[in-house]
């Protein structure tokens, strides 16, 4: 299951607005790669998880976009709704049960922001720094993103600069990506893949999805994390039966797979044809930049990590 999205008016938005805004008891400001994003929401629930989730920043910074988060909440009912008025930078998420789709929406508003004002752009991949090259892993939802993210980290030479979502952009002819998150948002039986992460729960408390936000410093170090890194290698999974295990593939045919996968991103807010060839163009320099593999994830953890520490090792 996941939610609807729709593109409101300004009009409409004013009138959600006023409906739902003495509703309001809780209000935090968060710095998402340097913009600020507001948050309200008429429920308490979630506020340890969003002061967690994101780096601090002053709460008289005037923000770039504002998310309300109403009639959510772990008992929530309805259908969860995303009602976005691009004008305004303010989206309205009503009866949302995961706190996971908040953080995603809280995202792809700044990217949104970033992407139109800024040249910068979204990634729903993992980052991480791997004997000096910036690798990221890209692929749809049960390919093992997650799991082979935190199995490189146990390697020797590497660092996390993101395991679910960066921001890149293109200096002086490389393309650098961005740490997101102060801290992360992950699955509670990591551990059953990797034993390293037995210990990772103690630290932070699982939500109603087997989730929870985590200092990853404590459980690895802060060696192992950092806050950026230039993009050199690119990852494609899938998990299909029948395909071989990995592919070298060329930049039109890792582009085509991007495109039509909507890069692996289903929290994307606006699609029209104009954003559709910013984000193109943006994937297609970034493609020029580095090499890319297709790897098939359908051998075991241990098998897919070693190809992909091999692939990092050229």
């Amino acid at each position: 299951m996941s939610y609807i999205k729709k593109i409101i008016t300004i009009t409409e938005k004013e009138r959600i607005y006023q409906k739902y805004i003495k509703n309001i008891i809780f209000e935090r400001k968060a710095n998402i790669s340097g913009g600020c994003i507001h948050l309200y929401s008429d429920s308490e629930e979630w506020e340890d998880q969003w002061d967690d989730n994101w780096f601090f920043i002053d709460e008289n910074m005037r923000s770039h976009a504002k998310l309300f988060s109403i009639e959510s909440g772990s008992d929530a009912k309805g259908t969860p709704t995303v009602y976005y008025d691009p004008l305004s930078r303010t989206a309205f998420f009503k009866n949302n049960s995961y706190y996971g789709w908040l953080k995603s929406v809280a995202l792809a508003l700044m990217g949104d922001v970033f992407e139109d004002n800024h040249n910068i752009f979204s990634a729903h991949a993992a980052l991480l720094n791997v004997n000096n090259n910036g690798v990221c892993i890209i692929g749809p939802s049960g390919t093992g993103k997650t799991t082979l993210s935190y199995g490189l980290l146990t390697k020797k030479n590497a660092k996390i600069i993101a395991d679910d979502w960066f921001y890149f952009k293109f200096i002086n002819g490389t393309v650098q990506g961005y740490r997101s998150e102060k801290n992360t948002y992950i699955r509670a039986d990591l551990s059953q893949s990797w034993k390293e992460y037995s210990n990772i729960m103690k630290y932070a408390k699982t939500d109603n999805k087997g989730r929870a936000i985590v200092n990853l410093s404590k459980v690895v170090g802060k060696e192992k994390i950092t806050d950026h890194a230039d993009i050199n290698k690119l990852i494609i999974l899938r998990r299909e039966k029948g395909k071989p295990v990995e592919e070298r593939i060329r930049l039109d045919q890792a582009l085509r797979l991007l495109v039509k996968n909507d890069y692996y991103n289903p929290h994307i807010l606006q699609r029209n044809k104009w954003k559709d060839s910013v984000r193109k163009k943006a994937y297609e320099e970034l493609l020029k930049r580095t090499e890319v593999l297709l790897l098939n994830t359908i051998e075991t953890p241990e098998e897919s990590l070693g190809r992909i520490m091999d692939f990092c090792s050229e």
